[in-house]
């Protein structure tokens, strides 16, 4: 449906967008080549008209993002144009080309598409869709604490965007409320992929390692959607079964569900988050009727 919907809007009010060099070998930047000046209000970048700096939260200090429209339709400023605070950092550099990398292999409503990019040579930038509302940050901070219908909603849509980058062998290590946009429908986007990371290769270990650490962050995020604390270890039992205070909220079907995921005793694949998902929407249903 999201998918959908930028469709249909960029049809409406832009003209089609212009991908440079679709399968280019792109340069890292180099110290010799020249700075190029930093973009400023009221510039222009490639086809991008900039029409405001935003801030931003997190760890995304290295990346300036302005609110942008098509050139010629300065009114339509409803796209983000990312684009390096130093034009010659190579870390800057390599988040927007692994963001772009990873938008052009996994098309999913809970990831944020790449639109355009310029990465050929400075200035390097890439163009998303903005997103109406804010973060999982700012809603927890308005609202303090989630019900737990609520949490399974936007925990299940975490899971998905996670369980896309799994099928294609990343790892999302900055699963954090501040590089989660939550719309007013209560659709998530998972931004700042360009902090996923491959799984170090295709053995069972090295990959089970980061499927484990990426569900372990998921149920972090459940404990800070819910304000419940993280277990200690010696409250879960050999099985992972968890003392009865795990979770404030008393229901047995959620507080198995953590436990299974914080057990790292747990077998971890590419189909873990999947089997998750499938679980989380369960529970969803379970809860309906208690958030009416």
């Amino acid at each position: 449906m999201q998918a959908e919907q930028f469709s249909k809007r960029d049809e409406r009010i832009a003209p089609p967008m212009k991908i440079h060099l679709p399968n280019a070998s792109f340069s890292k930047p180099v110290s010799h080549e020249p700075a190029a000046e930093t973009a400023s209000r009221d510039s222009v970048l490639g086809n991008w008209q900039l029409d405001q700096l935003l801030s931003t939260e997190g760890l995304e200090d290295q990346i300036l993002r302005y609110q942008a429209a098509p050139v010629g339709t300065p009114q339509n400023a409803d796209y983000l144009v990312h684009t390096p605070v130093d034009p010659k950092s190579e870390a800057a550099f390599s988040l927007l080309y692994r963001e772009w990398q990873i938008s052009q292999h996994i098309s999913n409503p809970h990831l944020l598409p790449v639109l355009d990019i310029h990465l050929d040579k400075p200035p390097y930038f890439i163009v998303t869709p903005q997103l109406d509302g804010g973060s999982l940050r700012a809603v927890l901070r308005q609202r303090g604490q989630l019900d737990v219908y609520d949490t399974l909603w936007i925990l299940r849509q975490a899971a998905q965007a996670v369980c896309a980058l799994h099928t294609d062998g990343w790892s999302s290590p900055l699963l954090q409320p501040e590089n989660m946009m939550i719309e007013p429908d209560g659709h998530l986007t998972l931004i700042a992929v360009g902090h996923a990371r491959p799984f170090e290769n295709e053995t069972e270990i090295d990959s089970a390692s980061q499927i484990y650490a990426d569900t372990c962050r998921l149920a972090g995020l459940f404990l800070e959607m819910t304000n419940s604390p993280w277990p200690h270890e010696e409250r879960l039992g050999e099985n992972g079964s968890e003392s009865s205070d795990l979770l404030r909220e008393p229901s047995p079907s959620v507080t198995a569900l953590l436990s299974e995921i914080l057990n790292p005793r747990m077998p971890c694949d590419k189909n873990s988050v999947r089997i998750l998902v499938e679980r989380l929407v369960r529970l969803e249903i379970e809860f309906l009727p208690k958030s009416a």
